[in-house]
């Protein structure tokens, strides 16, 4: 098992970690599910689901023989992260604001979406190491 970890790609190591605390947090919200709270652990299983499926375009759209044309969708990929994750953020304001309808909580979908950030620090440190 560690001979396959170790070949995958940095972008698909992220998304394999990323995946298994987003499994671990959902257990662990649980509870929040029963007193009401529902919008936070939609918020964050939101937030990471942006997260994750940018990595793993960065993994599928990087192609280490072709440099420029990589850094540019590197670039265009992670400027959509940020445009998905401000519409999100304000379509979800406006349905409370509006509506009263609380179906995300924003600062879930942060926390969410800086998780896998995290552990690219992670395992980008691990790999200077």
């Amino acid at each position: 098992m560690k001979d396959w970890y170790q070949k995958l790609k940095i972008e698909y190591q992220i998304v394999f970690w990323s995946l298994l605390s987003l499994a671990v947090i959902m257990l662990a919200t649980i509870p929040c599910y029963f007193f009401g709270y529902m919008d936070i652990p939609l918020g964050i299983s939101l937030g990471m689901g942006i997260s994750i499926l940018i990595y793993l375009f960065l993994g599928i759209f990087n192609n280490p023989n072709k440099q420029k044309r990589s850094f540019a969708i590197s670039i265009l990929i992670l400027s959509i992260r940020l445009l998905i994750i401000g519409g999100v953020a304000f379509l979800d304001g406006w349905l409370y604001y509006q509506k009263q309808i609380r179906i995300f909580n924003i600062f879930g979908l942060l926390g969410g979406y800086l998780i896998p950030v995290v552990i690219n620090l992670i395992i980008a440190a691990r790999r200077k190491e």
